[in-house]
């Protein structure tokens, strides 16, 4: 046998050593989170591979995306997708929403598959209320397609990434239990877990039980094509061997452990065995010990013998969590011996803190796990039992799930993906790709040797390169393809320009006239090089692009600014109730307290107290910039004023006390208008036991109406000052 010389074993393992160094690199952790970021629903977040340089990438809001947002699933198409709960587009209650979601790690653009509810017609009964929460509630069960849970999980529905259909595969078998031996529904918990030829899953119903108190819960069995599935096992009636399956499976040596939420010794829980191929199902471990509460989130398995799982609860007790917040775990699978590794605190904590209440671990492919508090994400390594607090939320999540990738090329999406260019011209045309190893551009379905970069370049275009281009970009976790590009040689066709709103618009307005994307300069006919600009006044505009070489002109666009009518003169008749605007125009816009009115006509009945203005229109729909006022007094006002507000002395020089009764007190707003109705002093003034001091010393000598407004109610006295 020959051996290898040191410098050929170096070399070997460098190679090995890079290569596991690069692979590892292009490994991120994506989670989400069921509340905190912008609006408070929830986010999708990303971190490196420990989990640091953690990110948020995108913020539900409730009315849009969603909230009760699931865990993510990576699909075979490199494209996240999730669950959320609760709200979406058109909800119409808790009950009947929720919605399904995609990010693409390619391009990382987010997006909306279904909007769930009574205007969801792809699936029949009006499915609602995806299973979510924190929860993995996807499973690509065949190649493409993707089954999830609906109705709390009673309601199983597909989706097929290439296509976009939904179907519901099956109905899901349904059982007698309660007091009146009803007919009940199986609901299924997070996921489906694969060992051999069929998929599996439990439920916290259902039970060998006459009556379902309690609900043990149950094991299903669905076939590999998931077209069908029934109960393969039903657990027993006895408390003491753990109640309601929680979905925490994990397969080691061809057993499924999990947990339960309720049941043993002290129902606390359990951690149970159970063998699918004998149908055998065995308790292993109580739940004991105070603190009492665990909701245990998930089970892994690194390989060693051993599982490892993080609780809500549990730990060292606190003023303000008497029952602990949260441990992780660990149990030895040969010894059934239980092993508390780390107590989760709240006491003297900060966002930017380890933090407590941890959601399920994972284990990662450096055999280290991961996992997530409410402040963010951490990494517990079960060699030497050592915690670390890695990437932080910068506020506060709730329930944060993860999932570990190995992300395959990204690039920035092109939103224009076809260019014509001049002969001779240079063309650059960068996918801005941070993550790929590897680039190979094809020309017509030729590979191309001469472009091997992310970016598409020639120093002189000629027809010759016209044509379709794609990218294929590759690194060490697989391939991702780009775009077709389309590149035409020749001058750019003649632009078209577009227009934010009308054309023709009233004085004082705009329009912004908008050039084609996608060249290198801009030329309009008013010496302006923007894509875009603001019009606001008369003219004829158009525009020349220019990717080396010029285009021909745009065709004209004309805009057209119509004049603002005079302001109208507003009179009242000798009782003062009845109004008239004059002016040049034939139609007015009347309001009271600033309020519009519904009349248009010159002339209006003032039946109610307070100030009246008027505007002009013109017949071009444009609103005079002047206004005529007229502050309107109804008889019996000023009397009842006088009974809950005094204004004293006067006639005054200027300087007013102001007191008023009880029921007025609180800030309030006051208004001097003269004989004219034109409004001369505003201000806001706080009322209380004590007199209220206000100064129109500014004011000429004359009379004046002084208006106070609390709320609704409207109070004028006449004011004189000298």
């Amino acid at each position: 046998m020959r051996l290898l010389s040191l410098r050929q074993r170096l070399t070997c393992f460098l190679l090995l050593f890079l290569t596991g160094t690069l692979s590892h690199a292009q490994r991120e952790l994506w989670g989400t989170s069921m509340a905190g970021g912008d609006y408070g629903n929830g986010f999708i977040f990303r971190s490196d591979s420990i989990g640091d340089n953690l990110q948020i990438v995108h913020h539900f809001n409730t009315g849009v995306d969603g909230e009760n947002i699931s865990a993510l699933t990576l699909g075979s198409n490199n494209k996240l997708y999730g669950l959320a709960g609760s709200g979406g587009p058109g909800s119409t209650g808790v009950f009947n929403s929720g919605t399904f979601f995609e990010y693409d790690l390619a391009t990382d653009a987010f997006r909306i598959l279904a909007a769930f509810g009574p205007n969801f017609t792809p699936l029949p009964l009006t499915p609602a209320t995806p299973r979510a929460e924190g929860k993995p509630v996807l499973t690509e069960i065949r190649p493409g397609v993707l089954y999830g849970l609906l109705w709390q999980g009673s309601y199983v529905f597909s989706y097929n990434m290439n296509t976009g259909e939904f179907t519901r595969p099956f109905i899901l078998p349904t059982y007698t239990g309660d007091a009146m031996n009803s007919t009940l529904q199986n609901k299924l918990n997070p996921g489906f877990h694969k060992l051999g030829n069929y998929w599996y899953a439990t439920t916290s119903t259902n039970s060998q039980c006459p009556v379902g108190n309690p609900y043990s819960g149950s094991v299903m069995r669905m076939d590999a094509n998931g077209n069908a599935i029934a109960v393969q096992y039903k657990a027993s009636c006895l408390a003491s061997e753990g109640v309601g399956y929680d979905g925490n499976f994990v397969e080691v040596n061809g057993k499924f452990y999990g947990t339960t939420g309720y049941g043993g010794t002290e129902n606390r829980g359990v951690i149970y065995e159970f063998n699918p191929t004998a149908t055998t199902y065995t308790k292993v471990y109580d739940f004991v010990g105070y603190p009492y509460s665990y909701n245990v989130q998930s089970l892994v398995s690194v390989g060693n013998g051993k599982l490892y799982g993080a609780a809500h609860g549990g730990g060292a007790p606190e003023t303000n969590s008497p029952a602990g917040c949260g441990i992780l775990f660990e149990f030895d699978i040969a010894t059934k011996v239980f092993a508390k590794k780390y107590n989760f605190t709240l006491i003297g904590q900060s966002i930017y803190d380890l933090g407590a209440f941890p959601s399920g671990l994972i284990k990662s492919t450096n055999k280290k796990l991961y996992g997530a508090t409410q402040y963010g994400v951490f990494e517990y390594n079960p060699a030497d039992g050592t915690m670390r607090t890695a990437g932080r939320f910068n506020g506060v999540g709730f329930a944060p799930s993860l999932i570990q990738i190995c992300r395959k090329p990204a690039y920035t999406p092109l939103e224009q993906t076809t260019y014509t260019v001049c002969a001779d011209a240079p063309f650059t045309l960068n996918l801005g790709s941070s993550n790929t190893t590897t680039a190979t551009w094809a020309h017509n379905g030729v590979p191309d040797d001469k472009q091997t970069s992310t970016t598409l370049q020639f120093q002189s275009f000629t027809s010759a390169h016209a044509g379709t281009w794609v990218c294929s970009l590759t690194n060490e976790c697989g391939t991702t393809v780009s775009q077709t590009i389309t590149l035409q040689a020749g001058s750019p066709g003649q632009p078209v320009i577009t227009a934010s709103g009308p054309l023709a618009f009233c004085a004082g307005g705009s329009v912004t006239l908008s050039a084609p994307e996608g060249f290198n300069s801009y030329h309009w006919n008013n010496d302006a090089t923007a894509r875009e600009i603001r019009v606001e006044e008369d003219g004829s505009y158009t525009v020349t692009v220019d990717n080396g070489c010029p285009s021909p002109p745009s065709e004209a666009v004309t805009t057209v600014v119509h004049a603002l009518p005079d302001a109208p003169t507003l009179t009242e008749d000798a009782t003062g109730s009845t109004l008239t605007a004059s002016g040049n125009v034939d139609t007015y816009v009347w309001r009271l307290n600033d309020v519009t009115l519904e009349t248009h006509a010159a002339t209006i009945d003032a039946t109610a107290p307070g100030l009246y203005t008027v505007y002009s229109i013109s017949d071009a729909g444009c609103m005079s910039a002047g206004f005529a006022a007229r502050q309107v007094v109804i008889t019996g006002m000023e009397e009842a004023s006088n009974k809950v507000l005094k204004a004293y002395p006067n006639p005054s020089k200027g300087v007013l006390q102001i007191k008023s009764s009880n029921a007025l007190r609180g800030a309030a707003t006051v208004s001097v208008v003269n004989a004219q109705g034109t409004v001369l002093h505003v201000q806001i003034i706080i009322l209380t036991k004590d007199p209220t001091m206000i100064s129109l010393e500014h004011l000429p000598a004359g009379l004046y109406n002084l208006v106070i407004r609390k709320d609704a109610t409207v109070l004028v006295k006449k004011i004189v000052i000298r």
